[in-house]
């Protein structure tokens, strides 16, 4: 019985030295990825940068950037903020560059509930929870009360509106019995163009919220065309949003792939770690407050974001595939500027 127990003690300390090997591994490999922080980005970034409040500054926007005919947002999935700054970009947008074409990564049959919501003389809030529940189909994590929210906040900013700029909603996303082989980016690029050349749209502007891979303007090491990349093949000038976050709660429904905590929120998918690590954050988190929103310009002159590939280089370890660029691209060619969220809170479910 003695012998048995020692097995069993050496067994339980051999076991748990492992792990507590592996888990040391994880996290050095992590500081590994991550860096340490890099004075001349510092340098640059602390010069292209402007804290985000009640609203969109336009401090960071120059003339190169009012040409664009599509401006895009990608984000993660899940956080509040990100519902906020969709909704000040597209008030901003419309203001300074008249942009009335919202393009929304849904299926056309959702864009025509949600633009029917918007052109009622009043609020029909059940027409816009079952639209946020239609969403929750293809993104469970924006499905949410926030997103709801929100669209009652342009409801009432689109009522104010003159007729020659009030918002419209195109969805370019494939419908849900589209069988085609053809991949969501590709249609998503067709479906567009469509839209413009239907509408008789060539000479307006558009803006829209989409996922983080969706709105990188050229391809990663895995080949594959994103939405962004396919515009700019086609010659449609765009300017790309992305958005990271530090210290912040992701909104994670129940689902059958993961186990999901009873609140539904998880604070461990941030851009620096543990288990999502973008290469280059330390230098956005040195010039940033808790609790704010700030917004940093990587395309001026002399950025060394021409020639370097930090804030593209993302390597996730649980949700989707790591971002890594092709080589001979650097980060300028997939966005030219990047907001970074801190202490965002997670979405929450739809009351």
């Amino acid at each position: 019985m003695k012998k048995f127990l020692k097995i069993i003690k050496f067994t339980f300390i051999g076991i748990l030295s492992i792990c507590l090997l592996l888990l040391s591994c994880f996290f050095i490999s992590n500081k590994l990825f991550l860096g340490s922080k890099n004075e001349d980005n510092i340098s640059y970034l602390e010069k292209n940068k402007t804290q985000i409040t009640d609203s969109i500054n336009d401090e960071l926007f120059d003339d190169d950037f009012y040409k664009s005919q599509v401006f895009l947002l990608g984000e993660i999935h899940g956080y509040a903020d990100n519902q906020k700054l969709d909704k000040e970009l597209l008030f901003f947008l419309n203001k300074k560059a008249g942009v009335k074409y919202y393009i929304a990564e849904m299926d056309s049959l959702t864009a025509k509930k949600l633009n029917s919501f918007l052109k009622d003389s009043s609020k029909n809030q059940a027409k816009l929870k079952e639209v946020v529940v239609d969403i929750k189909q293809r993104i469970p994590q924006q499905s949410s009360q926030e997103l709801f929210d929100k669209w009652n906040e342009i409801y009432d900013y689109n009522q104010k509106l003159a007729d020659s700029l009030k918002i419209t909603i195109i969805g370019i996303d494939k419908n849900f019995d589209d069988d085609s082989k053809v991949s969501r980016d590709a249609a998503m690029v067709v479906n567009f163009k469509n839209s413009i050349k239907k509408m008789k749209l060539e000479n307006e502007k558009f803006y829209g919220l989409f996922g983080y891979f969706h709105v990188l303007q050229s391809k990663t090491e895995n080949g594959k065309e994103t939405f962004a990349s396919g515009l700019k093949k086609s010659g449609i000038k765009t300017a790309s949003f992305v958005s990271y976050t530090i210290d912040s709660e992701m909104y994670l429904p129940e689902n059958p792939q993961f186990p999901t905590p009873e609140d539904e929120k998880i604070d461990w998918v941030n851009a620096d770690g543990p288990l999502q690590l973008v290469k280059g954050i330390k230098d956005l988190k040195e010039l940033s407050k808790p609790n704010t929103i700030t917004l940093f310009k990587i395309d001026s002159p002399n950025s060394p974001y021409f020639k370097s590939q930090h804030l593209i280089n993302v390597k996730s370890r649980i949700f989707g595939e790591n971002i890594v660029p092709e080589e001979g691209t650097f980060t300028t060619d997939y966005f030219q500027y990047v907001f970074l969220l801190r202490n965002s809170r997670a979405l929450t479910k739809l009351k």
